[in-house]
Protein backbone atom coordinates (compact mmCIF):
# COMPACT_ATOMS: atom_id res chain seq x y z
CA UNK A 1 0.00 0.00 0.00
CA UNK A 2 1.65 3.33 -0.85
CA UNK A 3 0.20 6.41 0.13
CA UNK A 4 -0.68 9.40 -2.84
CA UNK A 5 -1.54 13.16 -2.31
CA UNK A 6 -4.96 12.53 -3.22
CA UNK A 7 -5.80 9.58 -1.39
CA UNK A 8 -3.96 6.02 -0.58
CA UNK A 9 -3.98 3.04 -3.24
CA UNK A 10 -3.68 -0.98 -2.31
CA UNK A 11 -1.50 -3.06 -5.06
CA UNK A 12 -1.89 -7.02 -4.53
CA UNK A 13 0.37 -9.03 -6.24
CA UNK A 14 0.26 -13.33 -6.80
CA UNK A 15 3.91 -14.70 -8.41
CA UNK A 16 1.89 -18.40 -8.79
CA UNK A 17 -0.59 -16.64 -11.39
CA UNK A 18 0.99 -14.32 -12.67
CA UNK A 19 -1.28 -11.30 -12.06
CA UNK A 20 -1.43 -8.33 -9.89
CA UNK A 21 -4.79 -6.33 -8.70
CA UNK A 22 -4.54 -2.69 -7.75
CA UNK A 23 -7.13 -0.57 -5.46
CA UNK A 24 -7.58 2.95 -4.89
CA UNK A 25 -9.25 5.07 -2.40
CA UNK A 26 -9.87 8.56 -1.97
CA UNK A 27 -9.15 10.25 1.26
CA UNK A 28 -12.37 11.08 2.25
CA UNK A 29 -13.28 7.96 1.90
CA UNK A 30 -10.87 6.59 3.73
CA UNK A 31 -11.94 8.43 6.32
CA UNK A 32 -15.50 7.38 5.98
CA UNK A 33 -14.64 3.91 6.02
CA UNK A 34 -12.82 4.40 9.55
CA UNK A 35 -15.65 6.28 10.65
CA UNK A 36 -17.80 3.29 9.68
CA UNK A 37 -15.74 1.02 11.61
CA UNK A 38 -15.02 2.85 14.48
CA UNK A 39 -18.74 3.65 15.08
CA UNK A 40 -19.12 -0.13 14.58
CA UNK A 41 -16.41 -1.03 16.82
CA UNK A 42 -17.70 1.33 19.49
CA UNK A 43 -21.49 0.07 18.74
CA UNK A 44 -20.20 -3.65 19.24
CA UNK A 45 -17.86 -2.77 22.75
CA UNK A 46 -21.15 -0.81 23.89
CA UNK A 47 -23.63 -3.66 23.23
CA UNK A 48 -20.89 -5.91 25.02
CA UNK A 49 -20.45 -3.39 28.15
CA UNK A 50 -24.43 -3.06 28.36
CA UNK A 51 -24.85 -7.11 27.69
CA UNK A 52 -22.29 -7.77 30.31
CA UNK A 53 -24.28 -5.15 32.79
CA UNK A 54 -27.14 -6.51 32.43
CA UNK A 55 -26.11 -9.97 32.62
CA UNK A 56 -24.13 -8.92 35.77
CA UNK A 57 -27.50 -7.01 36.90
CA UNK A 58 -29.45 -9.96 36.33
CA UNK A 59 -27.01 -12.44 37.96
CA UNK A 60 -27.34 -10.05 40.87
CA UNK A 61 -31.00 -10.18 40.56
CA UNK A 62 -30.86 -13.90 40.15
CA UNK A 63 -28.84 -14.08 43.55
CA UNK A 64 -31.33 -12.52 45.26
CA UNK A 65 -34.09 -13.87 44.15
CA UNK A 66 -32.61 -17.27 44.79
CA UNK A 67 -31.62 -16.19 48.37
CA UNK A 68 -35.18 -15.13 49.02
CA UNK A 69 -36.22 -18.29 47.64
CA UNK A 70 -34.08 -20.09 49.88
CA UNK A 71 -35.13 -18.19 52.80
CA UNK A 72 -39.21 -19.24 51.61
CA UNK A 73 -38.25 -22.83 51.45
CA UNK A 74 -36.19 -22.60 54.65
CA UNK A 75 -39.31 -20.88 56.14
CA UNK A 76 -42.05 -23.40 55.16
CA UNK A 77 -39.37 -25.86 56.22
CA UNK A 78 -39.45 -24.89 59.57
CA UNK A 79 -43.23 -24.11 59.60
CA UNK A 80 -43.48 -27.73 58.45
CA UNK A 81 -41.67 -28.84 61.40
CA UNK A 82 -43.58 -26.58 63.43
CA UNK A 83 -46.65 -28.21 62.93
CA UNK A 84 -45.71 -31.69 62.76
CA UNK A 85 -44.47 -30.27 66.40
CA UNK A 86 -47.67 -28.80 67.35
CA UNK A 87 -49.37 -31.83 65.57
CA UNK A 88 -47.54 -34.29 68.18
CA UNK A 89 -48.32 -31.93 71.38
CA UNK A 90 -52.12 -31.68 69.87
CA UNK A 91 -52.45 -35.39 69.88
CA UNK A 92 -50.96 -35.48 73.39
CA UNK A 93 -53.41 -32.56 74.68
CA UNK A 94 -56.08 -34.79 72.77
CA UNK A 95 -55.12 -37.75 74.87
CA UNK A 96 -55.02 -36.06 78.23
CA UNK A 97 -58.50 -34.69 77.45
CA UNK A 98 -59.87 -37.71 76.09
CA UNK A 99 -58.56 -39.72 79.83
CA UNK A 100 -59.88 -36.46 81.59
CA UNK A 101 -63.25 -37.13 79.74
CA UNK A 102 -63.60 -41.06 81.31
CA UNK A 103 -62.28 -39.70 84.58
CA UNK A 104 -65.14 -37.40 84.57
CA UNK A 105 -67.72 -40.33 83.28
CA UNK A 106 -66.54 -42.76 86.00
CA UNK A 107 -67.08 -39.72 88.13
CA UNK A 108 -70.81 -39.13 86.84
CA UNK A 109 -71.36 -43.07 87.18
CA UNK A 110 -70.47 -42.83 91.05
CA UNK A 111 -72.50 -39.85 91.21
CA UNK A 112 -75.47 -42.04 89.54
CA UNK A 113 -74.69 -44.80 91.77
CA UNK A 114 -75.30 -42.76 95.05
CA UNK A 115 -78.23 -41.45 93.60
CA UNK A 116 -77.18 -38.00 92.74
CA UNK A 117 -78.70 -37.41 89.04
CA UNK A 118 -76.33 -34.43 88.07
CA UNK A 119 -73.83 -34.45 85.55
CA UNK A 120 -70.10 -32.59 86.67
CA UNK A 121 -70.83 -29.25 86.20
CA UNK A 122 -68.09 -27.99 83.49
CA UNK A 123 -68.13 -23.87 82.30
CA UNK A 124 -65.65 -21.18 81.31
CA UNK A 125 -64.12 -19.96 78.62
CA UNK A 126 -62.78 -22.13 75.66
CA UNK A 127 -59.04 -22.53 75.76
CA UNK A 128 -56.97 -23.44 72.92
CA UNK A 129 -54.65 -26.07 72.71
CA UNK A 130 -51.70 -23.39 72.48
CA UNK A 131 -52.85 -21.51 75.28
CA UNK A 132 -52.94 -24.08 77.53
CA UNK A 133 -49.78 -26.33 78.73
CA UNK A 134 -49.23 -29.73 80.44
CA UNK A 135 -49.49 -27.68 84.01
CA UNK A 136 -53.25 -27.08 83.15
CA UNK A 137 -53.83 -30.59 82.08
CA UNK A 138 -51.90 -31.86 85.36
CA UNK A 139 -54.07 -29.44 87.62
CA UNK A 140 -56.96 -30.22 86.34
CA UNK A 141 -56.22 -34.10 86.58
CA UNK A 142 -55.39 -33.84 90.03
CA UNK A 143 -58.51 -32.06 91.04
CA UNK A 144 -60.58 -34.56 89.04
CA UNK A 145 -58.61 -37.79 90.94
CA UNK A 146 -59.02 -35.64 94.30
CA UNK A 147 -62.95 -35.25 93.48
CA UNK A 148 -63.12 -38.91 92.40
CA UNK A 149 -61.50 -40.12 95.70
CA UNK A 150 -63.44 -38.12 97.81
CA UNK A 151 -66.89 -39.74 95.84
CA UNK A 152 -65.50 -43.10 96.65
CA UNK A 153 -64.81 -42.63 100.39
CA UNK A 154 -66.83 -40.03 101.46
CA UNK A 155 -70.54 -40.22 101.99
CA UNK A 156 -72.13 -38.55 99.46
CA UNK A 157 -75.39 -38.99 97.89
CA UNK A 158 -78.69 -40.98 98.89
CA UNK A 159 -78.65 -44.65 100.11
CA UNK A 160 -82.42 -45.30 99.01
CA UNK A 161 -84.20 -43.39 96.07
CA UNK A 162 -86.97 -42.15 98.01
CA UNK A 163 -87.81 -38.39 99.52
CA UNK A 164 -86.56 -37.50 102.89
CA UNK A 165 -89.89 -37.16 105.62
CA UNK A 166 -88.06 -36.70 108.44
CA UNK A 167 -84.88 -33.77 108.45
CA UNK A 168 -81.92 -33.74 110.79
CA UNK A 169 -82.46 -31.76 114.50
CA UNK A 170 -84.96 -30.91 117.15
CA UNK A 171 -88.14 -32.16 115.97
CA UNK A 172 -91.80 -33.40 117.87
CA UNK A 173 -91.48 -37.24 118.40
CA UNK A 174 -93.68 -39.32 116.66
CA UNK A 175 -94.45 -41.37 119.59
CA UNK A 176 -94.38 -39.16 122.88
CA UNK A 177 -95.02 -35.85 121.25
CA UNK A 178 -92.09 -34.52 123.19
CA UNK A 179 -89.89 -32.29 121.65
CA UNK A 180 -86.30 -34.39 120.93
CA UNK A 181 -83.05 -34.39 118.70
CA UNK A 182 -83.09 -36.58 115.95
CA UNK A 183 -79.62 -37.41 114.60
CA UNK A 184 -80.28 -38.27 111.47
CA UNK A 185 -82.54 -38.01 108.05
CA UNK A 186 -85.66 -40.46 107.49
CA UNK A 187 -86.80 -41.53 103.34
CA UNK A 188 -89.91 -42.58 102.68
CA UNK A 189 -89.87 -46.04 101.25
CA UNK A 190 -91.97 -49.44 101.04
CA UNK A 191 -90.91 -52.70 102.79
CA UNK A 192 -88.11 -54.86 100.83
CA UNK A 193 -86.89 -51.04 99.09
CA UNK A 194 -83.30 -51.60 97.81
CA UNK A 195 -80.33 -49.68 100.72
CA UNK A 196 -77.23 -49.16 99.20
CA UNK A 197 -73.84 -48.25 100.64
CA UNK A 198 -72.94 -43.99 100.05
CA UNK A 199 -69.30 -44.83 100.67
CA UNK A 200 -66.49 -47.56 99.72
CA UNK A 201 -65.73 -48.67 103.73
CA UNK A 202 -66.20 -51.49 105.92
CA UNK A 203 -68.82 -52.96 107.93
CA UNK A 204 -68.28 -52.54 111.00
CA UNK A 205 -71.61 -53.31 112.70
CA UNK A 206 -74.46 -55.44 111.15
CA UNK A 207 -76.85 -56.75 113.92
CA UNK A 208 -80.69 -56.09 115.50
CA UNK A 209 -81.05 -53.63 118.54
CA UNK A 210 -83.86 -52.14 120.71
CA UNK A 211 -84.01 -48.87 119.06
CA UNK A 212 -82.63 -49.26 115.40
CA UNK A 213 -83.95 -52.63 115.15
CA UNK A 214 -81.90 -54.19 112.02
CA UNK A 215 -79.72 -51.58 111.23
CA UNK A 216 -75.74 -50.93 109.86
CA UNK A 217 -72.73 -49.26 110.22
CA UNK A 218 -70.05 -48.81 107.76
CA UNK A 219 -66.52 -47.44 108.78
CA UNK A 220 -65.29 -44.90 105.69
CA UNK A 221 -61.48 -42.98 105.37
CA UNK A 222 -60.98 -39.94 106.81
CA UNK A 223 -62.93 -40.71 110.64
CA UNK A 224 -67.01 -41.05 108.67
CA UNK A 225 -68.99 -43.90 109.63
CA UNK A 226 -72.47 -44.47 108.30
CA UNK A 227 -75.47 -46.10 109.79
CA UNK A 228 -78.79 -47.41 107.98
CA UNK A 229 -81.73 -48.56 110.54
CA UNK A 230 -84.90 -50.48 111.25
CA UNK A 231 -84.09 -52.39 107.72
CA UNK A 232 -86.49 -55.56 106.98
CA UNK A 233 -83.36 -57.63 106.09
CA UNK A 234 -79.68 -56.94 106.51
CA UNK A 235 -77.66 -58.34 103.34
CA UNK A 236 -73.67 -57.89 104.64
CA UNK A 237 -71.53 -59.27 107.39
CA UNK A 238 -69.04 -57.49 109.97
CA UNK A 239 -65.92 -57.32 108.72
CA UNK A 240 -66.84 -57.05 105.01
CA UNK A 241 -65.75 -54.65 102.52
CA UNK A 242 -68.14 -52.94 100.82
CA UNK A 243 -68.34 -50.67 98.09
CA UNK A 244 -70.65 -47.04 97.07
CA UNK A 245 -73.86 -48.26 95.41
CA UNK A 246 -73.55 -51.87 97.01
CA UNK A 247 -76.69 -53.12 98.27
CA UNK A 248 -76.65 -53.55 101.79
CA UNK A 249 -80.17 -54.52 103.35
CA UNK A 250 -83.45 -53.44 102.30
CA UNK A 251 -86.10 -51.01 104.16
CA UNK A 252 -88.12 -52.09 106.93
CA UNK A 253 -89.60 -50.99 110.10
CA UNK A 254 -87.65 -52.86 113.14
CA UNK A 255 -87.07 -51.26 115.85
CA UNK A 256 -88.68 -48.24 117.53
CA UNK A 257 -90.45 -47.14 114.21
CA UNK A 258 -94.04 -45.84 112.88
CA UNK A 259 -93.73 -47.34 109.84
CA UNK A 260 -91.54 -48.61 106.50
CA UNK A 261 -88.75 -45.77 106.32
CA UNK A 262 -85.08 -45.59 106.48
CA UNK A 263 -82.99 -43.86 109.39
CA UNK A 264 -79.67 -42.48 108.05
CA UNK A 265 -77.18 -41.00 109.65
CA UNK A 266 -73.24 -39.46 109.04
CA UNK A 267 -71.17 -40.05 111.79
CA UNK A 268 -67.65 -38.21 111.96
CA UNK A 269 -65.08 -38.71 114.54
CA UNK A 270 -68.17 -39.56 116.98
CA UNK A 271 -70.03 -36.78 116.45
CA UNK A 272 -73.64 -37.03 113.71
CA UNK A 273 -73.53 -34.18 111.39
CA UNK A 274 -76.48 -33.52 108.92
CA UNK A 275 -77.03 -35.98 106.28
CA UNK A 276 -78.99 -33.72 104.31
CA UNK A 277 -75.43 -31.63 103.25
CA UNK A 278 -74.15 -34.93 102.03
CA UNK A 279 -77.11 -35.48 99.39
CA UNK A 280 -77.83 -32.49 97.53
Amino acid sequence: MEKRNDGLSLTVSCNKFGWTRSWGISRARFHMALGVLGTFLAGAFLSFFFSYSLYGEAEDIRAQKEAEINELLDAVANMSQDIIVDKRLEDKFIKRVLRLEKKLASMEKKLSTKKQRRTPAIGGRGFRVDDIGHDYFDAVEKDIDRIADSLAVLPFGKPVSGSISSGYGYRKSPFSGAREFHGGIDFRGKTGTEVVATADGVVDKAKRVKGYGKYVVIKHKKGYKTLYAHLSKIEVKKGQKVVAGEKIGEIGSTGRSSGPHLHYEIIRHGMRLNPKKYIR
